[in-house]
């Protein structure tokens, strides 16, 4: 049996539950998805992101450690760039998938969306830093180079998009494969016992099964047509918040 590194095990449980494989990223990779469809993505992708600062707060107020503290927030500065923020490129997309980015800030996040930014939100609070870098930095945020270089020629040559409209997606290719990096680096140097290496591995792997639930989500309501949402529900929703413990940004 070949030796297996820690950092081998980490990538093992991520790959196990890897988004590439959701045929969500198949059908876009292959050129088969309306931009409607596209679009949904958008708007859940803006629920999902726009409140990352706010999520990892724990993990710059909380944290002794410099380095750990240097990374997070690298990234918040990285995403909230007042040259051309990510949220802002991410919108530019959705306007060239046919969107209107007021919509997409007054529209709900699917309860799949929503469950991601719960666990996110738990996870900061309630979990190990390693745990929380493992389950954050490695089992979401590590995944955008493998997802977005296969659908970025589609992108181009299938869809007909312009390198300006869909600049987030290179973007993140180069931005998270830096991310991703330092954050097993991280969690290779403060993960000190075999006990919390597991912990470590776990969330990683749940990381990843969040990520590919959270596209679920997507792929059954915007490509399969199965309503996860109701009329009714959404309007109590904006009157009393999604959840009795995160609200979210506006």
């Amino acid at each position: 049996m070949a030796f297996k590194t820690f950092r081998d095990q980490i990538r093992e449980a991520v790959d196990s539950r890897h988004s590439r494989h959701h045929p969500y990223y198949a059908l876009w990779a292959e050129g088969k998805l309306t931009r409607a469809q596209m679009g949904g993505w958008v708007q859940e992708h803006y629920h999902f992101t726009k409140d990352i600062p706010w999520l990892i707060g724990p993990m710059l107020s909380d944290n002794p450690y410099q380095d750990v503290r240097e990374m997070f927030r690298h990234n918040i500065e990285e995403e909230m760039d007042p040259r051309d923020p990510h949220i802002e490129v991410l919108l530019r997309f959705g306007r060239a998938c046919g969107l209107d980015a007021a919509q997409i800030k007054r529209s709900k996040p699917l309860p799949t969306t929503q469950a991601l930014l719960d666990w996110i939100y738990i996870l900061g609070r309630h979990r190990s830093m390693v745990e929380a870098i493992a389950g954050l930095n490695i089992g979401l945020e590590s995944q955008p180079p493998n997802l977005y270089g296969g659908i970025v020629p589609a992108l181009l040559n299938v869809y007909g998009f312009k390198e300006d409209e869909i600049k987030y997606f290179p973007l993140h290719v180069e931005a998270d494969t830096e991310h991703g990096d330092r954050a097993y680096r991280l969690v290779e140097k403060y993960t000190r016992s075999e006990e919390m290496k597991q912990r470590v591995i776990l969330a990683a792997r749940e990381g990843a099964e969040k990520r590919w639930l959270y596209i679920d989500g997507i792929y059954l309501h915007y490509v399969q047509n199965y309503r996860l949402t109701d009329e009714r529900w959404d309007e109590y929703q904006s009157e009393f918040g999604p959840s009795p413990f995160y609200r979210g940004v506006a």
